[in-house]
């Protein structure tokens, strides 16, 4: 399973999501989370439902990492999505991992995101516990509390995820039927970039 070809459209997006993420001062709230002992040294070991198979070798994401994207992409993106991503017929995280090998600028606010999601607790991120070890419900709970927050930092972490969850779900074949556009997602056509645009739909807008 290859990574598709970024369309123009798909990398400006992903370079929006990550440059709302810096712009925010994300990047230095990690770092001062990680300075104060907030965030654990090390990658860590993945859930094994979550983990990469054993054929891929990551050119950015950790074991970790991959787990959290390919974790918040099954309760972002609804059931069906969540289906093909727990079966492994879609790969978000790996498709990801291939884009952000392209785009180097984009690796440091993206694993920065997903190391937050996974490990800040309390009150940095509403958890005690690494996002990919809770149940279902409480991820999703931790989901809408930065969706909802009323600190930027904490709905910019919450944007810049769902943004890559989508725009890396949608690009893979399977996942077209789910936009009820054949593609592919966000091509060169109005059609093509429309789908993108609803995928990419927050509650708020």
């Amino acid at each position: 399973m290859s990574a598709p070809e970024l369309a123009p459209s798909v990398e400006i997006a992903l370079r929006d999501a990550a440059a709302g993420l810096d712009r925010r001062g994300f990047l230095r709230l990690a770092g001062l989370a990680a300075a104060a002992g907030l965030l654990p040294v090390g990658c860590g070991r993945a859930p094994a439902a979550l983990a990469p198979p054993p054929d891929l070798a990551l050119a950015v994401l950790t074991p970790r990492s991959y787990a959290v994207l390919n974790a918040a992409s099954m309760r972002l993106l609804g059931p069906a999505a969540a289906a093909l991503v727990a079966e492994r017929k879609v790969d978000p995280a790996r498709t990801t991992d291939a884009w952000l090998d392209r785009v180097p600028e984009l690796r440091a606010p993206v694993q920065q995101a997903l190391l937050v999601l996974e490990l800040a607790p309390w009150p940095i991120v509403a958890k005690l516990r690494p996002f990919t070890r809770l149940e279902p419900a409480a991820q999703d709970a931790v989901l809408d509390d930065l969706m909802r927050s009323r600190f930027e930092m904490k709905r910019a972490l919450f944007k810049g995820v769902k943004s890559f969850a989508c725009l890396s779900f949608y690009a893979a074949p399977e996942a077209r039927a789910l936009t009820g556009y054949p593609g592919p997602f966000g091509g060169g056509t109005e059609a093509g970039r429309a789908a993108m645009a609803e995928a990419m739909r927050y509650p708020q807008d």
